[in-house]
């Protein structure tokens, strides 16, 4: 998926420019610029051989607001032309191109780049009836290009994955088919046994140690089986990192820190995964006197290299509010910090929660990928003690809640290049059940983008900027209820679907109505 791109134009010159560029691609613009300059002494308008070179209305020209980046790698030009005349265009280095001509004096130039991507120059080049031509350069700088060699992922794993009666490799290769990248294994598995298997699927494994660190931490000098563990686990290629605790008070971190550190001297290429408390808890459960005092503990005392917490949100009856509470404090403080964070999906039937549907893990994805959560986990994969439905059962039988899970990770690859490594800087909220732990949606926030913006109903709305490119993601809050939004376009946009394929909308008024937990993705930078 290529990254869109701005233009600047002069007369017979198409250069296409990233905003924010760097410095060294400042200095790559400038050369092209130069070698423009240079290959712009062949532009021609040639009646007779010889004939002093004269360019008139018979030249190209070029709609700076129509083009387009598609899913497929396709950068789309539209072109006309003052005369009828004939096309061609000259790839170079890898591009592929095509022109596909909508009339006699206007059409469209289609550049495919190679993977990677790379800078080129293309010479386009109109042959009128009576033989008469001209030529335009066209110089292409991409920025950051996501192309399947470049392109960075949102991870999907699959938490309490398989026991080892049901670990076969036709399950772990089930869990690449449905979108998932990631599984835990548990020491009392055979851990070897599922990380050869996970690597043959493509998977990479959170590998519980829990028993092994609490060992340790208890007698460091005398205890050698986390040595032993470690030492042989760090070898297998599917391992991606060690989980130590789940939900520790902050005063458990001097014991953590004990174990997370040794595996750290024994194993410095993998990190140790420590699962947090929700806002939700009390904080008699956490030992703090604030959430975000919780998180900044682990964070800064024990070095975490990202962070996770878990939280179901989903009921019968809605949506838990402190769900949000939990979010706004994630991303200020891994913000600060500098590190990701990962969340969690509801997947499986427990207590009075709802039963997973594809409309509620929209919203729990979507939502939490919205604040900027680089990995959703789906809790849990196998039911277990305390649920009675999951994506896979122990018996091994499947059900309805794998098709589910699949849908959405589906979805959300698709829209990945939106979310990979981005920077969320802004979130708001709106409707009256929206205000108690997120900032309400003002005047101010809107875009220029946009000359107005209505939302009927509870709404989240995020700010996304990723490789100098900038979004607006309205997220509808409700899993039963669709949510009506009517905007005023000022200029050109992108629509995003589900399919992660681009939309042109021009300016002026539209309704759209946002699925139950969908979101509705505009792109203008």
């Amino acid at each position: 998926m290529k990254k869109a791109f701005s233009i600047s134009l002069s007369a017979l010159l198409l250069v296409f420019v990233a905003t924010s560029c760097q410095k060294n691609e400042r200095e790559q613009l400038e050369h092209l610029r130069q070698e423009a300059d240079r290959l712009s002494s062949r532009i021609s308008d040639v009646k007779e051989p010889g004939e002093e070179v004269v360019v008139d209305d018979f030249f190209f020209t070029f709609d700076k607001e129509g083009y387009s980046v598609d899913a497929a790698s396709n950068v789309t030009l539209h072109y006309r032309l003052q005369q009828p005349a004939e096309v061609e265009v000259t790839a170079a280095d890898g591009w592929s191109v095509r022109v596909e001509p909508s009339g006699e004096t206007e059409g469209d130039i289609v550049l495919t780049a190679p993977d990677p991507a790379c800078t080129v120059v293309f010479v386009a080049k109109a042959t009128a009836k009576n033989g008469r031509t001209a030529e335009a350069v066209l110089p292409v700088l991409v920025r950051y290009p996501y192309t399947e060699a470049t392109r960075r992922h949102l991870d999907a794993l699959a938490y309490y994955g398989f026991h080892d009666g049901i670990a076969t490799l036709e399950n772990y290769q089930k869990l690449a088919e449905a979108g998932i990248t990631m599984i835990t294994v548990e020491q009392v598995n055979d851990w070897r046994a599922q990380l050869r298997t996970a690597e043959q699927a493509g998977i990479k494994v959170v590998f519980f140690i829990n028993w092994y660190a609490r060992m340790y931490e208890n007698d460091p000098a005398n205890y050698k089986g986390l040595d032993e563990i470690v030492n042989e686990a760090k070898n297998y290629p599917a391992l991606y990192a060690y989980q130590t605790q789940d939900e520790p008070s902050a005063l458990e971190i001097s014991n953590l820190n004990i174990s997370k550190s040794h595996i750290e001297e024994l194993d410095p290429d993998h990190p140790v995964y420590i699962n947090l408390h929700s806002a939700e808890v009390s904080m008699a459960a956490t030992m703090t006197v604030s959430y975000e005092q919780y998180i900044q503990y682990f964070i800064y005392y024990c070095g975490l290299e990202f962070l996770t917490f878990d939280e179901y949100p989903v009921y019968v009856d809605g949506v838990r509010d402190d769900w949000f509470k939990s979010l706004e404090t994630v991303r200020d403080v891994t913000k600060d910090a500098g590190i990701p964070f990962w969340a969690f999906s509801l997947s499986c039937r427990e207590e009075s929660r709802a039963e997973p549907t594809v409309e509620n893990l929209r919203l729990q994805g979507n939502i939490n990928i919205a604040y900027g959560a680089q990995c959703i986990q789906y809790f849990v994969w196998m039911a277990t003690t305390g649920t009675n439905y999951a994506p896979i059962m122990p018996d091994g039988t499947y059900t309805t809640a794998y098709d589910k899970c699949k849908e959405y990770n589906r979805e959300m690859h698709n829209r990945e290049f939106i979310f990979a490594g981005c920077d969320v800087w802004k979130v708001r909220h709106t409707g009256l059940e929206s205000y108690k732990h997120g900032r309400v949606l003002a005047a101010e926030d809107i875009p220029d983008a946009l000359s107005g913006l209505s939302i009927g109903g509870n709404a989240l709305v995020s700010f996304v900027c990723n490789d100098g490119n900038e979004y607006m993601v309205i997220c509808n809050k409700s899993w039963q209820e669709k949510l009506p939004v009517e905007i005023g376009f000022a200029k050109r946009v992108y629509l995003i679907d589900r399919e992660g394929a681009f939309a042109e909308h021009h300016p002026g008024l539209e309704t759209f109505m946002i699925d139950e937990g969908d979101m509705l993705v505009i792109k203008w930078k």
